[in-house]
Formats: C-alpha cells, sequence, structure tokens
C-alpha cells in the first residue's frame, strides 16, 4: 500500500470518540490471549457499556492471563481511564521517541 492509499483509507473512518473498552471485550469474545492492549488515541477517549478498567479486569478473571492496559492519548484533554491501583494499567499523552522506551518498561515490570 502507497503513503496515499493509507491517508485515503483513513479518511474514509468515521471520527468520534475512542471506545478503550473495545479491544478487551473484542479479546474476550473472541477467545484471544494477549499479554497488553494498546489504544492509541486522539484526546477523545470514553467509555463505552464498559469502562477500560472494568473491561480489563473482566478479562483478566475469564482468559486467566495478567494482561496490562496502555491507553496513549496523542494530546492532553485531562482524560483518566487507568485505575490508579492498578498496577496493570497506564496512561500516557504525547508520543515522542521516549514513549516507546516507557511502554516497553511497563510491559516488562521494569517501572
Amino acid at each position: 500500500m502507497t503513503l496515499q492509499q493509507v491517508l485515503m483509507a483513513m479518511s474514509q473512518i468515521p471520527a468520534g470518540g475512542t471506545d478503550c473498552s473495545l479491544p478487551m471485550i473484542w479479546a474476550q469474545n473472541t477467545n484471544t490471549a494477549a499479554d497488553v492492549f494498546i489504544v492509541f488515541t486522539d484526546n477523545e477517549t470514553f467509555a463505552g457499556h464498559v469502562h477500560p478498567a472494568v473491561a480489563l479486569r473482566e478479562y483478566r478473571k475469564n482468559m486467566d492471563i495478567p494482561a496490562k492496559l496502555i491507553v496513549c492519548g496523542m494530546t492532553s484533554n485531562g482524560f483518566t481511564i487507568a485505575d490508579p491501583d492498578d498496577r496493570g494499567m497506564l496512561d500516557m499523552c504525547g508520543f515522542d521517541t521516549g514513549a516507546l522506551d516507557v511502554i516497553r518498561s511497563f510491559t516488562l515490570d521494569m517501572i
């Protein structure tokens, strides 16, 4: 695919808020094993029918996997998705050269 084709395909995707619980719900419904869920989004995040923290806890329980969730907002609107009492959830804001190191370190339990 060329860059122009990617841009054209991306422009066809409806814009709006990001339901950060959908990856965990999908993985659970399809019995898909995942160690880490990473959601990259603009600043418009919200909880749909199930809050992402609840969806992750249900996924962990039903799949018996200590999965983690990282939500990376490209800009900040003061969003918070992660449960501050859960070391397996991380909210990030912005994406630069250090972001991948943070994601890697978090995934490997180094931070």
